[in-house]
């Protein structure tokens, strides 16, 4: 865990803006504070959470603030409450995420539906300013919601250790999840010498979100990749805000890559796909937000209403009907109903500008997908043919021998399997070999696919390879496809990176160019 900067932190907090943002927070503390005072503030601090919200939504925000500020109020009004140790701390806040389910003192906590915790996640901002207006120091307001892209930030700028995030559907988990990230950041600043529950949260959103928020959004005028590999279907309403806006926070599968085309589809009043955008930032898997995961979207290219495709379009395609796609169909088989973030394939979105080009839309405007070349002469047609005629040539032109250096099928013994029967980890290909029959290890293991279409196949081949080299005990690994070379390496903690944010990547075009040859070839050489 790094240390704070005492200087950056005392100028600060003795600055005008400092000063005003620490009277805020101890604002929140007192009994006079109004609802809609605290409201105000947490508008300033989370705007994201409140952008474009309507009367009738401030309404129902200010009416849930109150619920929770006035129940937990009575509890301290009416109650000793001791909390004396960690244990007393989880058991206090289990107590109160469950006050309001427990219609029966005798129910059993564990028949309390998945589907109340859900409804409490969706509220957490207002309880956990609840909790922080009345148990300062233990709690601190979760103005993450939507901005978890900068506690993110913020945990990896200080290595402060985040808890796991709990799986989509464990909403019981994900209300879990504020309480330990409360521990996480308290901890960090006491550790730091920041004691007063007001500084704690000055600190936090006064003095290194704003900063954090305009690295990430610097990010967004970066270079974009030159040809999108991904393409998705966004569902959801046009509000005010969002028919002006040039980027802005969007529901979107957790495995978008910045440059990524995003389809979206209006589906109420207009029920159609009016316009295209463009990723600005990978996917952010957040669990304090009700859709799970999201992403900043931008550089939008509208499609006239005339010209755009309308459901009837969708559903009239004979490309698109269900039963000319398999079991599993497709967005518009499910009627565009829980799609948002559904991977379009390259076959889909050709069709797609195939029918605006039919209603009069010139699509030369909008992205192509990247479409792969292999090295010229080389036909691809079996994942073999990846490994034996892109892989091990470019590993022998590297200097490394086959059988000597490099070796296809290696055995890992792997204990044994839930039969009793002993299990081998057998990745395609490892290099650097060390060790003898029970102990063997390779400092590079590689995994070779015939096509990885999208993410979630990366993510998958990442997986599997991940637990192969764990068993190698090796410090690199790749993943590889007729298309990309993607390459790991372990970090300071000695996991590796996470498959969205490879080491390095390569086209097989790229083993063309010398400086790109010999910087692979530095990856994976011995150590």
């Amino acid at each position: 865990m790094k240390k704070i900067s005492k200087t950056t932190w005392t100028r600060y907090k003795e600055s005008a803006e400092g000063k005003e943002v620490i009277a805020l927070f101890q604002k929140i503390q007192s009994p006079e504070t109004t609802a809609e005072e605290i409201l105000e503030i947490a508008k300033r601090f989370d705007p994201q959470f409140f952008n474009n919200s309507s009367k009738k939504e401030m309404a129902q925000d200010l009416e849930s603030l109150n619920l929770f500020l006035t129940v937990l109020g009575d509890i301290v009004s009416h109650e000793e409450i001791k909390i004396e140790s960690g244990e007393d701390l989880i058991n206090f806040y289990l107590d109160y995420l469950e006050f309001f389910a427990v219609d029966d003192e005798n129910k059993p906590l564990e028949d309390i539906p998945q589907s109340y915790y859900k409804g409490i996640l969706s509220n957490n901002i207002f309880m956990s300013i609840a909790l922080y207006a009345y148990l300062p120091g233990l709690f601190i307001p979760n103005f993450f919601v939507m901005q978890f892209a900068y506690l993110k930030k913020f945990a990896e700028k200080y290595e402060i250790d985040l808890p796991k995030i709990p799986n989509r559907s464990d909403y019981r988990e994900r209300c879990l999840y504020y309480f330990d990230v409360c521990l996480a950041l308290i901890n960090f600043a006491v550790e730091n010498g920041i004691e007063d529950p007001a500084e704690i949260c000055a600190f936090i959103y006064g003095c290194e979100l704003p900063v954090i928020k305009d690295e990430y959004e610097a990010e967004f005028d970066k270079p974009m990749p030159k040809v999108p590999e991904q393409a998705w279907i966004l569902v959801g309403n046009y509000g005010e805000g969002e028919k002006n806006m040039k980027h802005g926070f969007w529901q979107a599968n957790e495995l978008t890559s910045k440059g990524d085309i995003m389809l979206f589809y209006e589906k109420s009043p207009v029920k159609k796909l009016n316009s295209v955008w463009i990723a600005m930032e990978d996917g952010v898997k957040d669990p304090f937000f009700h859709y799970y995961s999201h992403t900043y979207i931008g550089n939008k290219i509208e499609i006239p209403a005339d010209k755009a495709l309308t459901f009837e379009d969708f559903k009239n395609s004979e490309y698109f009907k269900k039963e000319n796609r398999g079991s599993e169909g497709n967005f518009v088989s499910k009627n565009f109903q829980d799609v948002s973030g559904w991977a379009v394939t390259s076959a889909d979105y050709a069709e797609i500008k195939r029918m605006l080009e039919a209603k009069g839309f010139d699509t030369s405007v909008l992205p192509s997908l990247y479409e792969p070349k292999v090295m010229a002469g080389i036909e691809i047609i079996h994942e073999d043919d990846v490994s034996w005629k892109l892989l091990v040539p470019r590993l022998e032109e590297m200097g490394w021998k086959y059988k000597e250096d490099f070796f296809d099928e290696v055995e890992f013994p792997a204990g044994r399997g839930t039969t009793g029967h002993e299990m081998d980890k057998r990745p395609d290909f490892c290099l650097h070999l060390s060790g003898g029959e029970r102990d063997k290890e390779a400092q590079v293991v590689i995994e070779v696919k015939l096509n990885m279409k999208n993410n979630q196949e990366i993510k998958a081949n990442y997986d599997q390879g991940v637990s192969y080299a764990k068993w190698g005990n090796a410090r690199v690994l790749v993943i590889c496809d007729k298309n990309q070379i993607r390459v790991y390496e372990r970090n300071k903690k000695n996991q590796f990176v996470p498959f969205d944010t490879p080491t390095a990547r390569f086209r097989w075009e790229d083993m063309q160019k010398l400086e790109k040859f010999n910087e692979l070839k530095k990856l994976l050489s011995k150590k």
